[in-house]
C-alpha cells in the first residue's frame, strides 16, 4: 500500500497539471474564436519569427506574398512604442507567452507597417505548444482598431454628409423661390428704367426747344436747376450700371442654389451612375468657396472629357476635402500676396484625371509617407481630424478602383493628382 502512495500522489499532479492546461487551452480558444471574425492571426516560433500570418494580418501590415515568411515580429511590428521610445523585447506580452506560457490580453498598443507608419491595436497572445505540451511559440490575434476607427468616421461622415445634402437641398428650395421673382423684377425694373430713360431724352429736348422761347426761360431755369439738384446725368450713368451688378449677383446666387442642389442630389445614393465630373467639380468648388475665397484665388482648366461611371457624392467629397487641405496650406505659408489653386481635368487613354495644385509650404520630407494615414494631421488643433485624406484614398482607391498620388516641393506647393478609370 505504501508502494502506490508515491504513484497516485504523482498521478494527482499529473492530472491536475493536465487541467490546468485545459483550462488555459479553453480560455484560449474562446478568447481566440472571439475575435477571429474582425481579428488578424500572426504565428511565431519560439525565436519570435513569423512562420505564418492570416490574409487580413497581411493587410493591416502592408505585407505582399510570401516575403513575411521568417520576419522577426519584435524588431519589425512592435520595436518602438507610440511616443517613440523604445519598446524593449522582454517587456512585451508576447515574450512572457513564449516564456512561461500564459496568455495575454493587450489594450491600446501599436503596431509597425512594413511602409514605417503605425496603427493602434488591441491583440491576444498565446503559448503554442507540441505533442509534449512543450511551449514551441505564439500566436497573436489583433484587431486594427486604427482601421476600425476609420470606417466608423466614414459611417459617420457619411451620415453627415447625407444630412447636409438634405439641408442643402431645402437651403437650395428656399432661396430659389425668392430669387426667382427677385430676378424677374429686376428684369422688369430694367427694362422699364430704359423706356424711363427714353422719355427723359425727349423731356430734355423738350426743355432745350422751350429755352429760346422768353415765356418759358423760367420754367426751363427752374427743372435745369432740378436736374442739377439730383444729378440727373449721375443717376442715368450709375442706375444702368447698378442693375448689372445686382443682375451679377442674382446670377451667383442661382449658381450657387444650383451647385447646392447637385450637391445634395448627389449624396442621396451609394450606387454609382454615369456622371459629368466637370459638373462634380464646379458644384463642389461652389459649395467649399467660402474655406478658399479669403485665402487663395481659384482657376480651373477642366477638359473635354467622357462621362465617368462614379459615386458623385463620393467624388465631390474628395474633391472638397483637397480643395480645403489647399487652403489650409495656403494659409500656413503666410506667403506675401494672395494663394493661388488650380483645378484641372483631363483624358488619358485609361481614364480620367483630375488634379488640384496650391502653392503653400509643401509637405514636409518627414511626414511624406503618413499623410494618408487615418488621424494623422500636421494641422492646428480645430483646423483637421486627420479623416480627409484617409478617407479621399479609400474613395478614390476602394470603392473606384482609381489611384490618388501626390508631388510636392517645400516652399513651392503640392498637386494631389486623381485617376478614375474609364472601364
Amino acid at each position: 500500500m505504501s508502494d502506490n502512495q508515491p504513484n497516485m500522489e504523482s498521478l494527482a499532479r499529473e492530472l491536475q497539471s493536465a487541467r490546468e492546461t485545459l483550462t488555459q487551452l479553453r480560455y484560449q480558444h474562446e478568447m481566440m474564436l472571439r475575435w477571429v471574425e474582425e481579428g488578424a492571426l500572426l504565428v511565431i516560433d519560439r525565436e519570435g519569427k513569423v512562420i505564418n500570418a492570416t490574409d487580413t494580418a497581411l493587410r493591416s501590415l502592408h505585407w505582399e506574398g510570401e516575403g513575411y515568411i521568417g520576419t522577426d515580429f519584435h524588431s519589425t511590428i512592435q520595436h518602438t512604442m507610440e511616443d517613440g521610445s523604445e519598446y524593449p523585447w522582454e517587456f512585451s506580452p508576447v515574450f512572457a507567452a513564449i516564456e512561461d506560457g500564459s496568455t495575454h490580453h493587450v489594450n491600446g498598443e501599436i503596431f509597425w507597417t512594413s511602409q514605417g507608419a503605425h496603427f493602434s491595436v488591441d491583440y491576444i497572445v498565446c503559448a503554442t505548444r507540441n505533442d509534449q505540451n512543450e511551449i514551441t511559440g505564439a500566436t497573436i490575434t489583433f484587431r486594427n482598431l486604427t482601421e476600425k476607427m476609420l470606417q466608423d468616421a466614414k459611417r459617420i461622415h457619411g451620415m453627415k454628409l447625407e444630412s447636409i445634402g438634405q439641408l442643402s437641398a431645402g437651403i437650395a428650395h428656399e432661396i430659389n423661390t425668392p430669387i426667382q421673382f427677385v430676378g424677374t423684377n429686376l428684369e422688369f425694373l430694367w427694362e422699364s428704367f430704359d423706356d424711363v430713360m427714353d422719355i427723359i431724352q425727349h423731356y430734355k429736348k423738350l426743355r432745350e426747344t422751350l429755352e429760346a422761347e422768353q415765356q418759358y426761360k423760367e420754367f426751363c431755369l427752374s427743372l435745369a436747376n432740378k436736374e442739377e439738384e439730383v444729378d440727373l446725368d449721375y443717376i442715368t450713368e450709375e442706375i444702368p450700371a447698378a442693375f448689372k451688378q445686382t443682375r451679377d449677383g442674382i446670377d451667383r446666387v442661382v449658381k450657387l442654389v444650383q451647385g447646392l442642389k447637385g450637391f445634395a442630389h448627389s449624396n442621396n445614393s451609394e450606387e454609382k451612375h454615369s456622371s459629368d465630373l466637370n459638373d462634380i467639380i464646379n458644384n463642389s468648388l461652389l459649395v467649399c468657396r467660402n474655406e478658399y475665397k479669403y485665402a487663395a484665388e481659384l482657376d480651373t482648366d477642366l477638359g473635354n472629357i467622357p462621362q465617368v461611371n462614379l459615386n458623385a457624392g463620393d467624388i465631390g467629397q474628395v474633391i472638397v476635402n483637397l480643395i480645403i487641405n489647399a487652403a489650409h496650406a495656403i494659409e500656413s505659408h503666410q506667403q506675401e500676396g494672395q494663394g493661388h489653386i488650380t483645378v484641372r481635368s483631363w483624358q488619358e487613354k485609361d481614364g480620367v484625371f483630375f488634379s488640384i495644385q496650391d502653392n503653400g509650404n509643401g509637405i514636409p520630407d518627414e511626414v511624406r509617407n503618413r499623410i494618408f494615414d487615418p488621424f494623422f494631421t500636421t494641422k492646428d488643433v480645430g483646423k483637421g481630424s486627420g479623416q480627409g485624406l484617409a478617407i479621399s484614398r479609400s474613395i478614390i482607391e476602394e470603392k473606384h478602383e482609381g489611384s490618388i498620388n501626390f508631388t510636392t516641393e517645400s516652399g513651392v506647393g503640392t498637386t494631389f493628382t486623381v485617376h478614375l478609370p474609364l472601364a
